[in-house]
């Protein structure tokens, strides 16, 4: 072959060795994420097994769609404590270099609290699942191909109708982690990264005691790489979160939650939890780390 045309093949041979990794990680546009936190606040009383949560779910499948995720819904009947309902799993996924997996995940529902009424739910839980829409459509967007493939999974029925127990709350999780069993999928599943109550606007995200070591490493890995450090740090208690009933299958899983949610956690599952209380600033910096967290091949 002519030397010119070696020279001319060169750059496009580097490139088919290194796949994408000349294409920057992209970045979480955080005005967007909150903005789809705004809509999904709109929608009303979405607690599980309300028309209102339907809509939203919806709407969920409809944006994951738009952005270029290939979407499903897994509906499926319990019998509760507030009656039967049929909650609704929703998983949009991202092809990546490998079929090896990670769930990234939030819970859509709110708590249904009869002494509030106006409950909003804004942080917990329309911060996180706005910001995993976000992200969906920030990779595509960008033509960045992950290492593995990335489930965003929007879990139903975190919130327990009455106390938390086996049989009551984290309905959703526990459904997708026992059908990844039962399916053999399991194997494929490297990771579990669950997000909840991100949107504070005074971020400080706490690791529980509860979630994979490796993981909680690189999560501060990643937030320290990006120079927020600050804003993440490990704790030596338990939370029970959706990232539970992973662990309990074996999978390795991480809780990145802000659970000091106004001065003594007082907005928490209060008429306080309002959009007002979440902030871009925070959406970004959860979101980055993430992002970062999730393509870096360095990682998986």
């Amino acid at each position: 072959m002519p030397l010119n045309w070696l020279i001319r093949l060169f750059p496009w041979v580097l490139l088919a060795l290194s796949g994408c990794s000349d294409i920057p990680i992209p970045e979480t546009d955080s005005n967007n994420a909150y903005l789809l936190a705004v809509k999904l606040v709109a929608f009303g009383k979405r607690y599980s097994g309300t028309e209102e949560n339907r809509k939203q779910a919806d709407f969920i499948v409809a944006k994951a769609s738009e952005y270029g995720a290939s979407v499903s819904v897994d509906r499926f009947p319990r019998s509760t404590a507030g009656g039967l309902i049929e909650f609704a799993n929703i998983t949009a996924e991202i092809k990546g270099k490998s079929s090896d997996f990670i769930i990234i995940g939030s819970h859509y529902d709110i708590k249904k609290i009869a002494s509030v009424p106006d409950f909003e739910g804004a942080n917990d839980s329309a911060s996180s699942s706005a910001l995993l829409l976000e992200m969906i459509r920030a990779i595509n967007a960008s033509g960045y191909v992950p290492p593995v493939t990335l489930r965003f999974v929007f879990f139903d029925g975190e919130e327990c109708q009455m106390a938390y127990s086996e049989n009551d709350g984290l309905w959703g999780s526990r459904h997708y982690a026992e059908k990844l069993k039962k399916t053999g999928l399991i194997e494929k599943c490297k990771a579990v990264i669950v997000l909840d109550m991100i949107g504070d606007a005074d971020l400080g995200v706490t690791l529980p005691v509860n979630s994979d070591s490796k993981l909680v490493a690189n999560v501060l890995n990643s937030a320290g790489k990006l120079g927020y450090g600050q804003y993440f740090s490990m704790k030596n208690f338990e939370i029970l979160d959706d990232h539970q009933p992973f662990l309990q299958q074996g999978i390795p899983a991480v809780d990145i939650i802000d659970f000091e949610y106004g001065p003594g956690n007082a907005y928490w599952h209060t008429g306080a939890d309002k959009i007002d209380k979440i902030s871009e600033k925070s959406l970004k910096i959860v979101g980055d780390c993430v992002l970062r967290l999730v393509l870096s091949s360095i990682y998986w």
